[in-house]
């Protein structure tokens, strides 16, 4: 009894092995995975990195760009506002300046320092100064923080919806060759219809086949343009644009 569980597994585990090795060897046209080894991965990486140099440039980060930079000018504004608490005050002795001068010959004393100055610090500045000094510094850091998270956060996600276009690209061209073939042997199935050599029903079940693959080509047409767009919202430009831009720069 175990034995024949082992032959059936090993039998099931051939007939797998040569369904996988039907699909990506489809008389001898390209597969997916064949289209994806044909890109050198060196030209990938180039490609990808100037999509994410481009999606760098969007608004949400050139926002957060500029909030940073309104933390930092807050800071140094903070910094410069010991100055709008400090006052400075002078007091001078007219009356013995004069007599100090010879510009008053009576014998009244003279009164030294012939004038005062004073500079003044009210006590609360001692504390508030240094809190609104700190909190203009973690705004700053906050700001930072921010900014780079939502850098990364750009970078996943325009590598994730160009691996998404990629992968629509594939399904298309495996789609369009499932369907010409369909259609290839639709045309010939409607040809031995017209002379009698099949039943309407064979006809019938060629029509269908066909129609259906015909609607996946259809249906992956229009994920792959949804998916092109999705990618030139973040980047900012065409796609073809980029492309031929990553290109130049290879050279």
């Amino acid at each position: 009894m175990k034995s024949t569980s082992i032959v059936s597994c090993v039998l099931l585990f051939s007939a797998l092995s040569t369904a996988v090795n039907a699909q990506v060897k489809v008389a001898g046209k390209t597969t997916p995975q064949a289209a994806s080894a044909a890109v050198p991965a060196n030209t990938q990486n180039n490609i990808q990195e100037k999509l994410v140099e481009l999606a760098m440039n969007n608004p949400r980060l050139k926002a957060a760009r500029l909030e940073r930079d309104k933390t930092v000018y807050e800071l140094n504004k903070a910094n410069a506002n010991w100055l709008n608490y400090v006052t400075v005050g002078a007091n001078l002795n007219e009356v013995s300046l004069r007599m100090y001068k010879g510009e008053n010959n009576n014998t009244q004393n003279l009164y030294y320092p012939l004038w005062n100055v004073g500079i003044s610090v009210p006590l609360g500045s001692l504390i508030s100064k240094p809190n609104d000094v700190k909190i203009a510094r973690k705004n700053v850091e906050l700001a930072t923080q921010q900014q780079e998270l939502l850098s990364r956060n750009v970078r996943a996600v325009v590598l994730s919806k160009y691996q998404n276009y990629l992968l629509k690209k594939e399904l298309l061209t495996l789609q369009n060759e499932i369907t010409e073939d369909d259609y290839a042997a639709f045309s010939q199935a409607e040809q031995k219809f017209s002379t009698g050599g099949i039943t309407y029903d064979e006809y019938s079940i060629s029509s269908k086949r066909y129609n259906a693959e015909l609607v996946k080509k259809i249906t992956l047409e229009t994920d792959l343009s949804q998916a092109k767009l999705d990618l030139e919202e973040i980047i900012g430009i065409k796609l073809e644009e980029a492309l031929l831009a990553a290109s130049a720069e290879r050279r």
